[in-house]
């Protein structure tokens, strides 16, 4: 029976500190000169929420807390968002990336679904709907596909909030116009690049909203597509961050990503939940794995000193620095797994 790590805290606080999460280190150490940003903050909230409701632990709250403030103080006057900030607290950009923008929705969503206090709900619920009027600007499929998720977790905590769920179907139908189903590519771009789970996750949360069968439809092609190309000799081989996979090229291999390897586990196991089919439970196991050596270089990623991630799998072996991107996508992949453990110890 394979035996995977607790689920461990302790990078993710070494990496954080009053006002929020540091985005990058020197192995294990913080790397204050790359200062902070809005991404890494968003992803450090849905992980701080998650394990305090697994565990209970009130400490986790004052790290909920830490990482909701840096999103309120990031949002622009426009109700945009910051991304990037330096270690002085300086904004450096006038606004930050869609990207950006829709990942913080989804973490708001997290927090309005989970069972945390009013009070912290509050602050989420007031970004949240502050930025509904940039909904119908977004042109970023990711962008759109974290706002997506986001609505879902909103609409789990409040599932009379109608002014949300009349956003989910124009977001979702942005997705799907972009989708080519063709018998060699199956995919809503020319190429393939990072988080690409989140579109086809985005897809079945709009399926599981407004029951339209199309979203679920193309959610699991699209999914299948992402398997056939990823999964390969019964191990997950991510599409390299140098150059990608551009339709009618060779695929890149390296530098293969923690972030991509989490939006897998996530895609597959909410292929699962509506389907059932045991095919999608044994994909998350696949591309949960490869945090734990099933790569292709057989080489763990998840530090167990430390409880952080290594930053990226290249020809040489991992990127042994624990930035804040990589350290929360293994984080956030064990937490979507952990209902499953005990399956995946059989598997």
């Amino acid at each position: 029976m394979k035996e995977y790590p607790p689920i461990v805290m302790e990078h993710l606080r070494t990496l954080t500190d009053h006002t929020g999460v540091i985005q990058h280190a020197i192995y294990s150490i913080p790397n204050r000169h790359t200062g902070y940003c809005t991404d890494d903050n968003a992803r450090a909230l849905i992980v701080a929420v998650k394990e305090y409701e697994r565990t209970a632990d009130r400490s986790l709250l004052q790290l909920v807390s830490t990482y909701i403030s840096f999103l309120h103080y990031a949002q622009t006057p426009s109700k945009r968002f910051h991304n990037f900030m330096s270690f002085d607290q300086i904004f450096l950009d006038d606004v930050g990336s869609e990207d950006a923008f829709g990942r913080t929705l989804l973490a708001c969503g997290t927090v309005l679904e989970a069972d945390v206090h009013e009070n912290l709900k509050k602050v989420a619920r007031q970004l949240f709907n502050d930025s509904l009027r940039w909904l119908p600007t977004m042109s970023s499929l990711r962008g759109r596909a974290f706002v997506l998720l986001g609505c879902r977790g909103y609409l789990q905590g409040e599932p009379d909030a109608d002014h949300i769920r009349q956003h989910v179907d124009s977001l979702a139908r942005g997705i799907v116009d972009e989708f080519c189903d063709e018998k060699d590519w199956r995919w809503f771009e020319k190429c393939l690049t990072y988080s690409n789970g989140a579109l086809p996750s985005a897809l079945i949360a709009a399926y599981q909203i407004i029951d339209r069968r199309e979203y679920l439809d193309t959610a699991l092609k699209a999914l299948d597509f992402l398997r056939e190309t990823t999964i390969i000799d019964g191990i997950l081989q991510l599409v390299g961050c140098n150059g990608w996979y551009i339709r009618g090229n060779d695929r890149a291999l390296w530098d293969q990503q923690p972030l991509d390897a989490n939006s897998m586990v996530n895609a597959c196991l909410a292929a699962y939940q509506v389907t059932q089919d045991k095919s999608w439970l044994e994909c998350a196991k696949t591309s949960f794995d490869w945090f734990f050596g099933a790569n292709i270089l057989k080489e763990p990623m998840y530090d167990p000193v430390t409880g952080g991630c290594y930053d990226g799998l290249t020809p040489e072996g991992p990127n042994l620095n624990q930035g804040a991107e990589s350290t929360i996508s293994c984080l956030i992949a064990q937490l979507a797994v952990y209902p499953y453990i005990d399956q995946f110890q059989q598997m």
